[in-house]
């Protein structure tokens, strides 16, 4: 779905009591009145809490802002189950001119795929076979398709289909191989240039690669267009994470995954709506990429990460925006702030400056575990929700309300994570999620087609439910499990992990699904849930109410 996290976090000083009374510089209260001088420094995390607040109204406006383009980012990672959207094609006659799929045949080259002598009364409720000409191989003289339900699609438009079908799911693809180079190429970046600055470079990549999906004359180029935005994703959604939770307290450090999930749903919602009004592919790709244009006001709005800045000890700049925000949240910040901050004792020997590299992640034994079952996980999870999320009508259902109401579904999903993700904890709310997931799509399979077609739906509104809050989950328990120095890196890798899984989804649900059946969706997916689950139980550490890690050596000295 995809998304996405959050990093460059300090750690948390529990709930931010026992703070420091005075800086040792300035010897002031926030409200001016004079105090006696001590030694103690702190952490941003208290310069947050204490100075601006929680989650104050210049927060709060920051983290919609950064919201906000989620939403485009899920109507272009999912706009290829209606553009690419398969619909009834058969042969075409040779010198037929008249194009209307269910006109009856002149001829016994036409023969009708699995009917009944019924329907065969009533043409509509029967197909025509798809990729034969009477005893022909194929289609030699090209095809016809059924366009009373769709006016055009990519599908139609490049015969993507029958032994081209498989190109169906290579786009689809590329659109992943896209978020798998935007996660290592984004993730380093964002730890060296900044957040701000990969934000904009990823708006500017996703709105030309969106304008040019709309108007690709072939479909070469519109994959190339498609891996754009794929390019593209981790920079928007991973970023705006980070932007959004880097000036909030540790309090409400799972609220940013949650609010770019909320924007995530809210942009598919929108996509099947315009996608049920809109059958042209053309023109439903450039209803998405046009708004993204009112983006490139962030440049002015949206300021750089003061944590980053901080991180990097570019103090001046990080002044001049904790100034802004104590402004608008009415609170006084003290001059020479930055005097008070410090890295414990343990971060001595790793500075922010120090750079660190992906092999990090696998160098020492406690972080390489972490690493690994993370690596496992994310794929699973990319698997399962980009999977059904693509191919709506797997375990039945209309293509258009089911992929509305998977998106509305994923509403309560995100308030019932941001519930209970602190009162059960990280791992048994990804366990429990995977395990859901699992037996829903298991249910189908057992009990074949002998019910009615609502519990079809029930049945993925309740593995899109599971594996949605299972998404939103795993961010925020990542981000606790890598420390500081390597935290961006560690998510990035992850997120470029699963995009294996995402590009699998694309051959299964878009490819075998529709030509095999269900099944070859429902049986690895579900079986790979549940192994998924076992992993998350046996590898990884609970870290609900910890303190974030600031460095390696905490992590390999923290008892797990």
């Amino acid at each position: 779905m995809t998304f996405q996290t959050f990093c460059g976090l300090m750690r948390t000083k529990g709930d931010g009591a026992g703070f420091p009374d005075v800086a040792k510089t300035t010897g002031l209260k926030p409200d001016g009145l004079k105090m006696k001088s001590v030694d103690e420094r702190v952490l941003f995390d208290d310069i947050v809490i204490n100075y601006l607040g929680d989650f104050g109204r210049y927060q709060k406006f920051i983290f919609v802002l950064v919201c906000l383009p989620c939403i485009i980012t899920a109507m272009d990672s999912l706009s290829w189950t209606f553009s690419g959207t398969s619909i009834p094609h058969r042969c075409r006659e040779n010198a037929e001119m008249d194009v209307n799929y269910w006109k009856p045949p002149t001829s016994a080259l036409f023969q009708h795929s699995n009917c009944s002598l019924s329907e065969l009364q009533e043409l509509k409720q029967c197909p025509f076979e798809e990729c034969k000409l009477g005893d022909s191989a194929g289609c030699p003289n090209g095809y016809v398709y059924e366009t009373s339900t769709i006016v055009l699609s990519a599908i139609q438009r490049w015969d993507l289909v029958c032994d081209r079908a498989v190109l169906k799911a290579f786009i689809q693809s590329t659109y992943y191989c896209g978020q798998m180079l935007g996660s290592l190429v984004f993730g380093f970046l964002g730890d060296r240039i900044g957040r701000k600055n990969v934000f904009l470079i990823a708006l500017t990549i996703q709105f030309f690669s969106g304008i040019g999906m709309a108007l690709s004359p072939h479909w070469m180029m519109y994959a190339i267009c498609r891996f754009g935005v794929g390019l593209a994703h981790p920079g928007i959604f991973v970023i705006s994470v980070v932007i959004g939770v880097e000036l909030v307290s540790p309090k409400y450090r799972q609220l940013s995954t949650i609010g770019a999930s909320m924007a995530w749903a809210l942009g598919q919602v929108i996509l099947g709506v315009l996608a049920y009004n809109i059958r042209d592919y053309r023109y439903l790709h450039a209803c998405i990429a046009c708004p993204a244009l009112v983006f490139i006001s962030y440049k002015w709005l949206v300021p750089e990460s003061a944590r980053w800045l901080v991180a990097h000890k570019r103090y001046e700049e990080a002044d001049k925006i904790l100034l802004k925000a104590a402004r608008i949240n009415k609170s006084n910040l003290p001059k020479n702030w930055h005097e008070q901050l410090h890295y414990d004792d343990v971060a001595t020997s790793e500075t922010p400056k120090t750079h660190h590299t992906f092999l990090d992640l696998v160098r020492t034994p406690v972080l390489r575990r972490r690493s690994l079952a993370c690596f496992f996980c994310w794929p699973v999870c990319s698997m399962l929700y980009y999977g059904v999320s693509m191919n709506t009508t797997f375990l039945g259902g209309d293509r258009y309300w089911t992929f509305i109401f998977g998106g509305l579904v994923e509403f309560p999903s995100s308030i019932l994570t941001y519930v209970l993700i602190d009162k059960i904890g990280r791992k048994a709310l990804l366990v429990a999620g995977f395990t859901v997931s699992a037996v829903a799509m298991f249910s189908n399979l057992l009990i074949g087609s002998n019910y009615h077609a609502y519990v079809g739906i029930f049945q993925f509104l309740l593995t899109k439910c599971s594996i949605t809050a299972v998404y939103q989950a795993i961010y925020v328990y990542t981000n606790e499990l890598f420390p500081t120095t390597v935290r961006n890196t560690g998510v990035g890798a992850c997120s470029m992990m699963a995009r294996i899984g995402a590009i699998t989804a694309s051959y299964l649900a878009l490819w075998l699904a529709e030509t095999m059946g269900p099944f070859v969706m429902i049986i690895p997916f579900a079986s790979l849930a549940i192994i998924a689950s076992v992993v998350i139980m046996v590898c990884l550490p609970e870290t609900a109410g910890t303190k974030l890690p600031e460095t390696i050596s905490a992590v390999e000295g923290k008892s797990n």
